[in-house]
């Protein structure tokens, strides 16, 4: 935001300027805190300090956590996986090499303008007993996941497609390839001697990986399927 807070606490329900929305400003300020700190450390009181307001005021705008963390998943978690996922649901007959690129492209894009979106996702989506999980599970857009895979397997099918991969699984893979190293940035690069996570070196990884792990492999790899041998009567 460009706009300019008051150094003073705004104790009523107005904003300190004009054109500031209040509102956005307690929202991306808990989402920031619930992705460094985890939901369940992070208090309204602490939302409050940060975002340079009273208490009184975030409970104004979302009335209790429960709300806050609605808004938070349809505010901001559910409008990133709609970007994401946009491609798909436009295009169902696109070829898979593209949309897989596309699918990186977005996720680099997002996580970039929503640099929050990964350690978010791994604390309270990912692990178990995160706190966003069960909202975010009714808005997983899994019939574009389905169609996804229905796409790579018929790619497979032709040939086009490396036939080892389970075509279900792979935009988990893409979503994983991604955001993974992301979110343990800053516990990999705590590490003695590991360098820092390059945005560019990781993408042009996760690409080279992703594409080379679909393309399909020559006939003297491929894997011998083992037949079941006849009885003989």
């Amino acid at each position: 935001m460009n706009a300019k807070r008051s150094p003073t606490k705004p104790l009523g329900r107005r904003p300190a300027v004009d054109d500031f929305d209040v509102r956005e400003h307690l929202l991306d300020t808990a989402t920031w805190l619930f992705a460094e700190r985890g939901i369940a450390a992070t208090t309204v009181a602490q939302i409050a300090s940060d975002a340079d307001v009273t208490s009184a005021l975030v409970h104004y705008y979302f009335t209790n956590r429960e709300r806050l963390l609605d808004a938070v998943v349809d505010e901001r978690l559910a409008l990133a996986a709609e970007f994401v996922w946009r491609p798909a649901a436009e295009d169902a007959a696109s070829d898979p090499f593209v949309l897989a690129q596309e699918f990186v492209a977005r996720l680099f894009d997002v996580t970039e303008r929503m640099p929050w979106l990964p350690p978010l996702w791994l604390r309270e989506i990912v692990n178990e007993g995160g706190l966003l999980r069960e909202r975010m599970l009714r808005r997983i857009p899994f019939h574009n996941i389905k169609r996804f895979g229905a796409l790579v397997a018929q790619a497979q099918q032709d040939g086009t497609v490396n036939s080892e991969l389970e075509a279900l699984m792979l935009f988990n893979s893409i979503l994983a390839l991604v955001m993974l190293p992301l979110a343990t940035a800053k516990i990999w690069q705590s590490a003695r001697g590991l360098p820092v996570i390059e945005r560019d070196a990781l993408r042009r990884h996760v690409s080279a990986l992703l594409i080379g792990g679909m393309q399909p492999l020559p006939r003297a790899a491929q894997p011998k399927r083992r037949v079941a041998s006849r009885n003989k009567s």
